[in-house]
């Protein structure tokens, strides 16, 4: 259900992981690597949004994902957090052992509901 049915404004939060970060912590261009690998994402994030109906809100922050959406839900008192369903497999199976599961953690102590979305196609 798009944001726009539902009169609501969306904040979109990427968390930036070490996915989001170049291999080589110690090369000299490092910080400005990082700088533009999130630059890139935030301009492609912001330009599928800028196509969608409605207003928007797009944040990228360093930190534990589950309190960092936890605590925007808060700041913005949001109707609901939504994120993408757990994958499946063996790294799913033990984030949710080690309580590293961003979605386990949200739908047991975040204060409002939270909306798991599966992978589309080839997602």
């Amino acid at each position: 259900m798009p944001a726009a049915r539902l009169d609501a404004h969306l904040h979109v939060v990427h968390v930036i992981d070490a996915d989001d970060l170049p291999d080589d912590p110690d090369a000299a261009d490092w910080e400005r690597a990082v700088t533009e690998t999130v630059e890139r994402e935030r301009a492609a994030a912001c330009a599928r949004l800028a196509e969608l109906p409605g207003n928007w809100t797009y944040y990228a922050r360093r930190g534990n994902p589950a309190h960092l959406l936890d605590a925007l839900a808060e700041t913005y008192d949001a109707s609901m957090i939504v994120i993408g369903a757990p994958r499946h497999g063996l790294q799913s199976l033990v984030e949710r052992l080690l309580g590293a599961s961003v979605s386990a953690h949200l739908v047991h102590h975040a204060h409002r509901p939270v909306l798991l979305v599966p992978a589309g196609p080839g997602g």
